[in-house]
């Protein structure tokens, strides 16, 4: 091993591995990038990651370079998870320290999978009400903030996360949560790293107080560090919105406490086929009045596709082949529920093939997340890859946006099936493209480019359900403006003034490096949404 290897080795609980096996398996996440770290880190307790970020930052103070880049699961879809200098996973950092069930609160390790944390609230009667991936960790949620399909009830992860401790680029710890002006103060006033960014960051709320309130009147996606308009609330100050969608480049978190609720009574579904979609708009603007926990639409090609390797929902065997799937969730109590079920079978037009949760069909209605990971996973001659996924449509453009989607197919010669909730309004495609030939690697990058345009001509963002990592920021259709970019370069120096957490993912990307690390083979394993 190399002489930095065994020095940290000798320093910390954990594990430092440089063997390329072990890196080869941490050289991808989701996205459609591959990078090769020089290490990976495998921390034991919250000290190891302060000492691993300690050496990084004094290398970096003598001018040697080793990046850091934070990793969970793996499951970022934008580039984030991945480095060429030191990877380090919080796979081992994945306990439940403490459950307060009076109090509705729980202190957890962010390594903790959103699956197993659900698992172990539920023996209480609690849940932390995010409907996202069960394999994604905590920290990832926060790190990449992502806008699931319970968040237009439940608020998302931003709500839940009452505070957390975080390791600076410096190597000290510090807690993050609201504090009172006079507890400011007197924090300002020491010499310490968390003195420093607290005085630096009030300045900059001074210094750029119309682009912040400029921010603020816009609606809020995930671009840099949008969350700078939530540090200041009433009489509080609290640095730990900008933590969320930050991706690991400004701190890692080690220990958070969430806020959780009492377990919602079992979700109850229906699912409808339309034919068109102004008849699905209007239906389903007038269920989105109803409160529901989830909206998600799928194009019907997604069941076409599933339905020849064998995995057509069973409730849809008499359904129409084309138009939309429409399938919607209510969590009230039992009677609330059924009328709501009832408004949503009698908004929709004469005729609609239409099929309500009951008690015997229910494990029916699982075969829905099927049919999608079938539709996912099928294609042999190359990856359906999570390119632009997660990307914000207003509702009132969706009818506009499908239909120049449609002609984008013609013009790129691949299908482009839209699925995704229409309560948070954020979609995805999967394009199937075999990016192993230059010609396939060309038309990956012409689908970027008129993709994102597309996006951006009906008034949506890139960044609106997931943040830019180094994949949204490849197309360039959308770049901030020149005061906000300023402010973003200024928190990240504060935070991070050697530039040693995640470089080159939010800000500063080089398409050009980027471009050179897209990976030319598919991405082993299970492709999921």
């Amino acid at each position: 091993m190399s002489k930095l290897a065994k020095y940290l080795n000798r320093h910390i609980i954990g594990n430092v591995f440089e063997q390329s096996s072990i890196l080869q398996a941490y050289n991808s996440d989701r996205s459609i990038l591959q990078y090769t770290p020089r290490f990976v880190a495998l921390p034991e307790v919250a000290d190891d990651v302060r000492r691993l970020v300690r050496f990084a930052n004094q290398l970096a103070m003598r001018n040697f370079r080793l990046p850091i880049t934070v990793r969970g699961s793996g499951m970022d879809k934008t580039g984030a998870a991945i480095g060429d200098g030191m990877v380090i996973s919080m796979e081992r950092l994945n306990n439940i320290e403490e459950i307060d069930v009076r109090g509705r609160l729980v202190r957890v390790q962010p390594g903790i999978t959103l699956g197993s944390l659900n698992s172990a609230l539920a023996l209480h009667g609690l849940t932390l009400p995010i409907a996202a991936n069960p394999h994604m960790t905590i920290g990832g949620l926060i790190a990449n903030c992502l806008d699931d399909d319970f968040s237009s009830r439940h608020g998302g992860i931003f709500h839940y996360v009452e505070q957390a401790e975080v390791v600076l680029a410096s190597g000290d710890i510090i807690q993050l949560h609201p504090y009172t002006a006079r507890a400011i103060d007197t924090k300002m006033q020491t010499t310490s790293a968390e003195g420093a960014i607290y005085r630096k960051i009030e300045q900059l709320l001074d210094q750029h107080g119309d682009t912040v309130t400029e921010r603020t009147m816009r609606p809020f996606d995930t671009a840099g560090y949008a969350n700078i308009t939530r540090v200041r609330q009433g009489h509080t100050t609290n640095l730990l919105p900008l933590l969320f969608a930050s991706q690991g480049t400004l701190g890692i978190i080690t220990d958070v406490i969430l806020r959780v609720n009492l377990s919602a009574p079992d979700h109850r579904s229906m699912v409808a086929v339309l034919r068109d979609t102004k008849t699905l708009l209007r239906a389903l603007d007038f269920i989105k009045d109803l409160d529901p926990a989830f909206i998600r639409i799928y194009d019907m090609r997604i069941i076409e596709i599933a339905t020849t390797q064998g995995n057509r929902p069973g409730l849809l065997e008499q359904s129409p082949d084309d138009g939309w799937l429409m399938e919607v969730g209510f969590d009230f109590r039992k009677g609330k529920t059924e009328r709501k079920l009832q408004q949503c079978l009698g908004v929709l037009p004469p005729g609609t093939f239409a099929v309500s949760e009951t008690k015997d069909n229910t494990v029916d209605f699982r075969e829905f997340c099927t049919a999608l990971l079938s539709f996912l996973n099928t294609d042999n001659n190359g990856e359906r890859i999570a390119a632009l996924d997660d990307v914000y449509i207003p509702s009132y453009k969706l009818a506009d946006f499908t239909q120049d989607l449609q002609v984008l197919e013609e013009t790129l010669g691949i299908i482009l099936p839209l699925f995704g909730s229409f309560a948070t309004s954020n979609y995805s495609v999967r394009p199937v493209i075999d990016y192993t030939s230059l010609s396939g690697r060309q038309l990956l990058m012409n689908f970027l480019r008129q993709y994102s345009r597309l996006v951006v001509k009906h008034g949506g963002s890139l960044t609106g359900g997931s943040p830019e990592g180094r994949v949204k920021l490849l197309p360039g259709a959308q770049p901030l403006p020149e005061n906000e970019q300023k402010l973003y370069h200024d928190i990240k120096s504060t935070f991070d003034p050697y530039n040693i957490l995640n470089p080159g993912v939010k800000l500063n990307v080089d398409a050009k490096m980027v471009l050179r690390h897209l990976r030319t083979t598919s991405r082993p394993g299970l492709i999921t949404p």
